[in-house]
């Protein structure tokens, strides 16, 4: 995957409301152009070669590259006009000029080359660029042990995440983009639930989960983390119910079951809240990895695997077939 342009220094990045054009990519795309919302592209593949380009602003891609892109199913034939009708449609919707010379009342330019197209922007604020820099600001603070900046700058990344970078398009380029923004906003997010976590900060630590958990369902540690911060509020109920969820959804959707760790988890939370009413906790009996699943079922979740983990009657039930045999459905800010 060719990456996206390395976003300017904040100092050097233009202000949205200042910018002559502002795209957003998280969430539907979204195009403003001197003020213009610009929402009635043309039949065919003027806005994904106009997203395309926009990613790649500054760059010449070259024809093979678009009809790789923009038509992957497609043999290209050096006669083919398809690339043309877009290039001439994208240039109509956005007011595009065709040369890099002369006044351009949008601010954009469509330039053609030898071997491809070319697209430039006077000003361009960039939803993307900002999340981008925000990022790598926040890691590199955090990682210097200065907490209070990387807190800010990580907060702001996340409040530009709207949605899954170009929400509703599925084409393979677009999916490509999409995982590499969804790890970095794990990231940002990992650091987020730990600051939480060591705060001791509940609503935010379910929060930050929450959002964690809509990017990736199935993320062990996120759950590992709620499971824990419930057992140190005297909850077991509710981390019972956050591993229950996170056993149905691996199981259901990967046909695998909750790793050791997150087995661990709540098996420490139950061992403590036996302790403290004086009743002897049971034993742990280990092994490593995953356990396996039990014949005839996906994922259900082998008891004796690892440990004694306490489970209710019916769980594997409960797991593998829906409700059966769970005393307590998940918190209902977490249903999944």
């Amino acid at each position: 995957m060719t990456m996206v342009q390395m976003p300017l220094p904040v100092e050097e990045r233009p202000v949205a409301d200042q910018a002559q054009v502002s795209a957003r990519f998280f969430g539907p795309f979204a195009l403003t152009v001197q003020g213009r919302e610009i929402d009635r592209w043309r039949a065919g593949k003027a806005r994904s070669l106009f997203q395309y380009l926009t990613l790649h602003r500054g760059q010449l891609i070259t024809r093979d590259r678009l009809n790789s892109v923009l038509w992957p199913d497609a043999e290209w034939r050096p006669a083919a006009s398809s690339l043309k009708v877009a290039c001439h449609a994208a240039r109509s919707v956005v007011g595009a000029a065709r040369t890099s010379t002369g006044p351009s009342e949008s601010g954009i330019r469509l330039l053609h080359r030898d071997f491809g197209y070319m697209l430039q922007f006077d000003t361009l604020w960039c939803d993307i660029d900002e999340f981008q820099a925000l990022v790598r600001s926040g890691l590199r603070h955090s990682a210097e042990g200065n907490r209070a900046r990387a807190m800010l700058d990580l907060e702001a990344a996340m409040s530009m995440y709207a949605g899954d970078f170009l929400s509703g398009q599925h084409c393979d380029w677009a999916v490509e983009y999409r995982e590499h923004f969804k790890s970095l906003a794990m990231r940002a997010l990992d650091v987020l639930r730990s600051a939480a976590m060591a705060r001791g900060d509940t609503r935010e630590l379910v929060a930050v989960s929450q959002r964690t958990l809509h990017i990736d369902p199935h993320h062990e540690p996120t759950y590992q983390d709620l499971i824990r911060e419930h057992g140190r509020l005297g909850e077991p109920e509710r981390a019972r119910s956050w591993f229950l969820l996170c056993a149905r959804r691996l199981d259901r959707d990967l046909g695998i079951n909750p790793a050791l760790e997150t087995r661990r988890a709540l098996h420490e939370v139950v061992s403590a809240g036996r302790a403290d009413r004086g009743a002897p906790a049971p034993a742990p009996h280990r092994s490593a990895g995953r356990a396996p699943a039990r014949p005839g079922s996906a994922g259900a979740v082998d008891p004796d695997s690892d440990f004694d983990t306490p489970q209710p009657p019916g769980f594997d039930a409960a797991v593998s077939h829906g409700p059966t045999g769970v005393a307590q459905p998940p918190p209902a800010y977490a249903r999944p």
